[in-house]
């Protein structure tokens, strides 16, 4: 009696590929919505610019004013009672103006960030404990922008608003609040992750096709052509696209991403030392002001200059005091010192010279995220990893189909040999 055809093994490779696959197919549109908006926010500050919805520019010659009288200023053109000022930061360059954050009220817990990357402080207990924010960080502040020199109030408008806005929220949270939006956009940075690993393992060529596999054939068509160009741009991109997919995992897991870290090079669970740093009042002694801190820091760690301060919302909470040396680079990490407004002292310094190779990495995925303080090399290339994700989801899915086309016609064109041969019997 003829047996049938044995049934094909079920490799580790054919499963990788169904992964890949469908992993692909199924998350195609958010992750190409992921792509395009991160490139979007790479170069939003600029496009503001270009739109003339940028920072007003800073033309007075002078002495820069100090954080102190900034805050005085920004305070004296706020009409809305109960505002407090949060945050001030003065400029990065000379023409750019200072900005002084406002909280409205009840808002006071949330984490500043001003414009041009440049971040703040962070909820109490939110982040610094794996969790993240409920609301958006940028929900009710407003941004004062003024003249360092003259102290001349240039702009008052609220954090983040239109197109920038609209990009912002759907990238990192979808429109979901509550956390489940960044954890959701979070686990489709893991999918990508889980793409790019699998599809370095499947473009590994065989002996003798290594230089073929990083390029496309100029006469290749149809199946070829987007199977060549699937695999040279994924491998020509995999770095990038790699470091970009797994900051953005940590930016929704920094507690988890940072254990896994720590296991590979110990260091301090730094967001939980920086942001919910305590201090305890003193009765009948004041805090201390904002420029007494300033000086109080800078003392602490000499040749730095002042960046920006992050100002306690609550009286058992520690003033942050942001400084830079003179080669910094706009966008990477800086110098954080912790004081106690009471006591007047230093309560911690978290300075990435000193860091451990695990706290610097820490430090450094925002910035690696956002494409900001390694130059306009690296923030094109943290643009184009966006870019391409279209790319994959285009050919990815022409590829499919194509199999899917020629297998079926396949098929038809077998039941068809079947049918004649059996007519042909009868």
């Amino acid at each position: 009696m003829a047996q049938g055809p044995k049934p094909q093994r079920r490799t580790f490779r054919y499963w990788l590929q169904q992964i890949h696959l469908w992993v692909g197919l199924i998350l195609l549109l958010p992750l190409v919505m992921m792509g395009i908006t991160g490139a979007v926010l790479v170069y939003a500050h600029d496009i503001e610019h270009l739109l003339g919805q940028g920072e007003p520019a800073v033309r007075t010659a002078g002495e820069w004013q100090s954080a102190g009288r900034l805050i005085e200023a920004a305070k004296a053109v706020n009409s809305e009672p109960g505002r407090i000022p949060i945050a001030v930061r003065w400029p990065v360059d000379t023409g750019e103006p200072a900005a002084v954050r406002l909280s409205r009220p009840g808002m006071a817990g949330e984490r500043p960030q001003f414009r041009g990357g440049q971040q703040g402080g962070q909820q109490p207990g939110s982040q610094a404990q794996g969790r993240v924010p409920t609301q958006s960080p940028f929900a009710g502040s407003l941004q004062i922008l003024i003249d360092p020199v003259s102290l001349q109030v240039l702009e008052t408008q609220p954090a983040m608003t239109g197109w920038v806005r609209f990009f912002h929220d759907l990238h990192g949270h979808i429109f979901i609040p509550g956390g489940l939006g960044r954890e959701i956009v979070g686990w489709l940075g893991v999918a990508m992750l889980v793409l790019g690993c699998s599809g370095l393992y499947l473009w590994w060529p065989r002996p003798g096709q290594w230089k073929q596999a990083f390029l496309v054939r100029r006469k290749a068509k149809g199946l070829r052509l987007n199977r060549e160009l699937h695999g040279a741009v994924g491998i020509w991109s995999l770095v990038i696209f790699l470091l970009v997919n797994f900051t953005g995992v940590y930016l929704a897991f920094p507690q988890q991403i940072s254990a896994a870290v720590n296991l590979v090079s110990p260091g301090r669970d730094m967001r939980a030392a920086m942001f919910q740093a305590r201090v305890e009042p003193m009765r009948g002694t004041p805090a201390m002001g904002v420029d007494e801190a300033v000086e109080l820091a800078k003392a602490r760690v000499p040749g730095t200059r002042f960046l920006n301060a992050f100002l306690p919302t609550r009286p058992d909470q520690a003033l942050r005091v942001g400084l830079v040396r003179p080669d910094h680079r706009e966008g990477a990490p800086i110098v954080t010192v912790i004081v106690d407004p009471y006591r007047r002292t230093v309560v911690d310094v978290f300075d990435p010279q000193s860091m451990s190779a695990g706290e610097k990495i820490i430090t450094w995925q925002r910035a690696l995220h956002y494409g900001i303080g390694l130059g306009g090399t690296y923030k094109f290339l943290v643009f184009a990893s966006g870019v391409i994700i279209p790319i994959f989801a285009v050919t990815g899915f022409l590829m499919w189909w194509i199999k899917r086309r020629n297998r079926r016609a396949g098929e038809r064109a077998k039941r068809a040999i079947l049918l004649g041969a059996g007519q042909a019997a009868e």
